[in-house]
């Protein structure tokens, strides 16, 4: 989540929190809060009437929302954006998408200016199966915009200089805390270098009413309500609106234009609301690989999942004020109805109940951590979990954690524990 204000009720003390200046982690700025989403079936509303579903975009103007996984509609008339012009015949060729104020593409979508970086309003996918990285404008990091079932979501997205547009490369979704932007998380888990080193691309999504272009934060960012109640303080700040995952749909879809993306190997990790809105992935989303969520929390039991078998790596810190550590750990005695999301997917994925333990020492002197990497797990299901002493509410290794409660600086770098993990048990 992040954070910042306290609320005192007769029964329940908790943070909450609000956008007040500035993300500094000390003295009354906001902190997010993490949290999961809940998909709808409808499709992604695109500028004049056209609509997205998940898989594709319809060319036709003003038509209901295709099934969900529908492909790219051709020769469907399409109205223009603003100052744009008709793509030979008055349609759109291949799959292309508006751009605001310019042209229609074959198979892509054309820029507008953004605040520090390329802006674009878009949401369509590749024109046909196999058709990716024709679009060789927007590589490095560029600040995106898309239309969602009639809302404006933005996101940032990075993608090596050095990669090949054409050739297939991991995709890791980054979430941000109540409060908190992509922006934010960009600076927090420095996926930019590993992306650099390994060849990936990232994106960090904006939850519903944030902008990273703008620095807008929002209390209720993403849609986590979905079953069983929520260990912690997730339910509190879950926004009803519940167009993520087909905004979850839209970025990948918008990405492939630039990217081919190995579909075999895309992964999400988040933060606090964002780590929340991780373990919703995790449980409903059978087309992620593995999850890394962080000083989130999780359902109080995960029966109702859609998904198999799923690897995950869960980051808590021991101190954190304001998502209590026993929603993530197991060796903490656990709230009232809610067992540590660790034992959770650990029974989820068939491993035992017992776990080695690893120890994970950071780069200042007493700043240490242990990980838990439980015994028996099946060879699709690795369950781990890691938990920092002495850490609030914040992303351990971070230099700098905006929106955060305390610092997890000094500490093991989560970012390169979960990026291990994911090569090497979801790979």
């Amino acid at each position: 989540m992040g954070i910042r204000p306290e609320i005192v009720t007769s029964s329940l003390v908790f943070l909450l929190c609000t956008q007040c200046g500035g993300n500094s982690s000390t003295g009354g700025g906001p902190t997010p809060l993490s949290n999961g989403g809940v998909g709808g079936t409808g499709g992604t509303s695109l500028a004049a009437g056209g609509n997205y579903s998940s898989g594709g975009v319809t060319a036709t103007s003003g038509g209901a929302p295709p099934a969900m996984g529908g492909n790219v509609g051709f020769g469907g008339t399409t109205p223009l954006g603003t100052g744009g012009t008709l793509a030979s015949g008055g349609t759109i060729g291949g799959g292309g998408t508006i751009g605001m104020g310019g042209t229609i593409d074959t198979g892509g979508t054309s820029g507008m200016g953004g605040a520090g970086g390329t802006m674009t309003s878009s949401g369509g996918a590749s024109g046909a199966p196999g058709d990716c990285g024709t679009r060789t404008t927007m590589r490095g990091k560029t600040m995106r915009t898309l239309m969602v079932n009639g809302t404006a979501r933005t996101y940032i997205a990075y993608l090596p200089q050095s990669a090949n547009p054409t050739t297939p490369v991991p995709l890791v979704y980054i979430f941000h805390g109540a409060t908190q932007t992509g922006a934010d998380m960009w600076t927090i888990t420095g996926y930019n270098t590993v992306a650099d080193k390994e060849g990936i691309a990232a994106v960090y999504l904006d939850g519903q009413g944030t902008s990273s272009a703008t620095g807008t934060g929002n209390l209720a960012p993403w849609n986590v309500t979905d079953g069983p109640e929520l260990c912690g303080l997730g339910t509190l700040v879950s926004n009803a609106n519940p167009i993520d995952f087909p905004f979850v749909d839209a970025v990948l879809a918008d990405i492939k234009n630039d990217q081919c993306i190995d579909s075999s190997h895309v992964y999400a990790t988040g933060f606090s609301m964002g780590g929340y809105f991780t373990h919703h992935i995790a449980c409903d989303r059978k087309d992620f690989r593995a999850a890394a969520p962080h000083s989130g929390g999780t359902m109080a039991d995960l029966s109702s999942c859609k998904t198999g078998h799923v690897p995950i790596i869960i980051f808590h810190g021991q101190s954190d004020p304001l998502i209590n550590a026993a929603c993530d750990d197991p060796t903490l005695t656990p709230q009232s109805g809610f067992p540590a999301s660790a034992t959770l997917w650990a029974k989820k994925n068939g491993c035992m109940n017992t776990y080695q333990t690893i120890p994970e020492m950071g780069t200042t002197s007493g700043d240490n951590g242990n990980c838990y990497l439980y015994d028996g797990c099946p060879a699709d299901g690795q369950v781990e979990v890691c938990t920092f002493a002495g850490m609030p509410h914040a992303w351990a290794g971070a230099a700098q954690c905006p929106g955060c409660i305390g610092s997890g600086a000094g500490y093991a770098s989560a970012t390169q524990l979960e990026w291990d993990f994911f090569k090497k048990y979801a790979w």
